[in-house]
């Protein structure tokens, strides 16, 4: 990756100015190198705005279909492709298609709106303009365990956002995202598996981003842009989660489980909080004391037996 690539990410993934110290330090040479390949990338049309005190950062008009310009830069194990949609019925539903063709891993879908985009146990998702609405194919060699797929995506996602806006997120078991409480994303990952071989795995992320909630759903639900105060660049939140994305994805083929979980954890908004866990035909409500490695909840009920949790819709009650 040469210095001007890794000039373009850094800038690409910051919602402010980045000063020219900083650059030097990130990338290790002198200020005047940095003010060398500034000159270089704006001579080759890259819009980079120059302030004489903050310094320096990449003008990104908030428009998804620019987006393949941006996501070639990135210094990625995973080699990102984006088909833009400007509206479409299921990302999900178009990614599991090209997938079943053949699409490479890295493929990305993203629409500007969804007409029926859908969450875990197919429920119905608003996905109105102004959010990030994307499926990304991914072709891992063998999954031990689809739920720490879910897991690691989540991990990937909360730490994009983190870093791309400075919003600390925290992660709902199994599979939401929340700012304070509230949802701000979600995460359904789908697939073909055989006992033998994984044909593919979609996972599709939502964040609300400066998109605008049905009345009925902000005591649930917020944007970033209302928790941040200001209208966000998507640009730099997409291409900071698609890293993420790709350094959680690259821990689960190398097998370090481990480390998802403990980042999971570090990000956790469920762990030792009263939740009432609701399952097809049983009710239990009790303190989420771990995630085990396995990727499952452990609740310990009232009556002091210790569960196991792999699936099932969880509420908070209240802090422990």
């Amino acid at each position: 990756m040469s210095i001007e690539d890794k000039v373009i990410e850094i800038l690409s993934s910051s919602q402010n100015y980045v000063s020219g110290t900083n650059l030097a330090s990130m990338l290790g040479v002198s200020r005047a190198t940095v003010n060398r390949v500034i000159k270089k990338l704006i001579a080759k049309g890259y819009p980079v705005d120059v302030h004489p005190r903050l310094g320096y950062r990449l003008v990104m008009i908030d428009d998804l279909s620019s987006l393949s310009l941006y996501v070639k830069n990135l210094n990625t194990y995973v080699k990102y492709s984006v088909h833009y949609l400007p509206a479409c019925f299921s990302t999900q539903d178009i990614a599991e298609s090209l997938a079943i063709e053949g699409a490479s891993e890295g493929t990305v879908v993203i629409a500007e709106r969804m007409e029926r985009g859908r969450g875990r146990l197919r429920r119905s998702w608003s996905a109105s303009e102004g959010g990030l609405w994307f499926s990304v194919i991914l072709r891992p060699p063998f999954v031990k365990n689809l739920q720490l797929v879910t897991l690691a995506i989540g991990v990937g996602v909360a730490s994009g956002i983190r870093k791309s806006t400075g919003l600390e997120v925290k992660l709902k078991w199994p599979n939401d995202v929340l700012y304070n409480g509230k949802k701000v994303g979600g995460i359904l990952v789908e697939g073909k598996l055989e006992a033998d071989k994984v044909h593919y795995i979609i996972a599709g992320i939502g964040v609300n981003v400066n998109n605008t909630l049905p009345p009925e759903l902000t005591e649930l639900a917020t944007t970033l842009s209302s928790a941040a105060g200001k209208k966000l660049n998507r640009i730099p939140i997409f291409l900071s989660i698609l890293r993420e994305l790709d350094a959680q994805y690259s821990l689960l083929l190398r097998g370090e489980e481990k480390k998802i979980i403990k980042e999971w954890k570090k990000l956790s908004y469920t762990l030792n909080k009263m939740v009432e866990v609701i399952m097809d035909n049983e009710k239990i409500v009790g303190l989420a004391v771990d995630l085990l490695p396995d990727g499952a909840l452990l609740v310990k009920t009232g009556e002091g037996e210790f569960r196991k949790i792999y699936s099932g819709d969880i509420i908070h009650l209240r802090e422990a």
